[in-house]
C-alpha cells in the first residue's frame, strides 16, 4: 500500500515538474490546473486583448490552453509615385523697336515701272523689303498703295494699269508676311502726275506706286 502511494506521489511530482517546465519553456500558453483537483473545468479568458474559450488538453487532465498570440499582419504602405513636375522655362519676350525714322510715304520710297508694264524691278523689290520691315515693326499701321501712270494712253487703260501696279506691290508684301487687310489699293491712272513736264524723264517719275499711311 505504501509502495503504491509513493508511486502515486512521485508520479504527481513528475507531472507537476513537467507542467512547470513546459510553462517556462512556452510562456505563451496558460495552464489552468487546480492545486486541489485535477478536474477543474476549463473556462474563458482574455489573452493579449483577444477573448477566448479554452479547450481541454488531450491528456487525462483537464487544462485550459490560451490561444497563441495572434499574428500581426504587416500592412505594406502603398507605393508612392514620384510626381515629376514639368519645368517650363518662360521665353523672354522679343522687344521690337519701332522704326520711327522710316518714312514709307516719302516720294523716294515710291516704286517705279517701265513703260506700259506692271513688273517689279530689282530696285522696286529692295524698296518693298524695307517697307515690309517697317510694317512688321509697326503692326498698327495701315497703308494705301496708289497706282499711277504717265499721261500717255487713254484714261480707261491707264486706270486699269494703275490697279495692276498697286496690286502687284500688295501681293509681294503679302509674300513677305504682311497681312493683306493692312494693305489698301487704289488706282489714279494718269490723274495725279508728280511731274507735269512732257519729257521721258518726267513720264518715268509718274509711272509709280505711292504709299500713304492711312491709319496707325
Amino acid at each position: 500500500m505504501l509502495k503504491k502511494m509513493k508511486i502515486t506521489i512521485i508520479s504527481n511530482l513528475i507531472v507537476r515538474v513537467f507542467m512547470i517546465a513546459f510553462a517556462v519553456i512556452f510562456p505563451a500558453s496558460v495552464y489552468a490546473i487546480s492545486s486541489s483537483s485535477w478536474n477543474t473545468p476549463c473556462g474563458s479568458g482574455n489573452y493579449a486583448g483577444t477573448s477566448y474559450l479554452s479547450t481541454p488538453c488531450s491528456s487525462s487532465y483537464n487544462c485550459c490552453i490560451a490561444p497563441n498570440k495572434p499574428a500581426v499582419k504587416k500592412v505594406q504602405p502603398a507605393a508612392v509615385k514620384k510626381q515629376i513636375k514639368k519645368v517650363t522655362v518662360a521665353k523672354k519676350p522679343v522687344i521690337v523697336k519701332k522704326v520711327s525714322t522710316y518714312n514709307i510715304s516719302a516720294n523716294y520710297n515710291d516704286i517705279h515701272f517701265p513703260f506700259n508694264s506692271a513688273i517689279l524691278t530689282s530696285k522696286d523689290i529692295a524698296i518693298l523689303h524695307r517697307d515690309a520691315e517697317y510694317l512688321k515693326h509697326n503692326k498698327n499701321v495701315v497703308v494705301q498703295i496708289q497706282g499711277n501712270c504717265d499721261r500717255r494712253g487713254s484714261e480707261v487703260y491707264n486706270m486699269a494699269l494703275g490697279w495692276r501696279r498697286a496690286n502687284i506691290a500688295k501681293s509681294y508684301l503679302e509674300k513677305l508676311g504682311i497681312n493683306g487687310n493692312r494693305l489698301k489699293t487704289i488706282s489714279f491712272g494718269k490723274e495725279k502726275p508728280l511731274c507735269t513736264a512732257h519729257t521721258l524723264a518726267c513720264y518715268a517719275i509718274n509711272r509709280r506706286d505711292h504709299f500713304v499711311v492711312v491709319s496707325k
